[in-house]
């Protein structure tokens, strides 16, 4: 009997070390996607004051760890520039929002582990200046 719960902590600490050592990149993923979708921020028009919305490109990324992780994220706009959004905190099983007005479906994202100081977000800028024509 105490072999047995000798294993079963064990093998419980080790699982509990593992995800601790988890990439919190492994933790966002795309919960969905979608075309065409309207956006009050975006203001492209066609045939006169007609708004169109077949060039958005909207995400949903979710949180699919037990811990907080904070997520930056660039949408890629058709003439090649990225639109980039605030750092957003998401709790386990938040989603969150990005969109590209006219996008071209290409988009990128860094996450880290609230209050990890080792991982540095990048910067607007670094993303505008690394990130441009790719």
């Amino acid at each position: 009997m105490n072999r047995a719960a000798t294993l079963l902590l064990t093998l419980a600490s080790t699982v509990a070390m593992h995800a601790q050592d988890m990439d919190a990149n492994n933790c966002i993923v795309k919960a969905r996607s979608a075309w065409g979708q309207p956006c009050e921020k975006c203001e492209h028009y066609k045939e006169g004051y007609k708004r169109d919305f077949s060039g958005t490109y909207r995400i949903d990324l979710q949180n699919t760890c037990a811990q907080l992780v904070e997520v930056k994220v660039a949408m890629q706009e058709k003439n090649g520039t990225w639109r980039t959004f605030p750092v957003k905190a998401l709790a386990p099983n938040e989603t969150m929002s990005a969109f590209a007005c006219q996008g071209t479906g290409k988009y990128l994202y860094w996450v880290r582990r609230v209050n990890d100081t080792e991982i540095v977000l990048p910067s607007d800028q670094e993303i505008l200046t690394e990130y441009r024509d790719r």
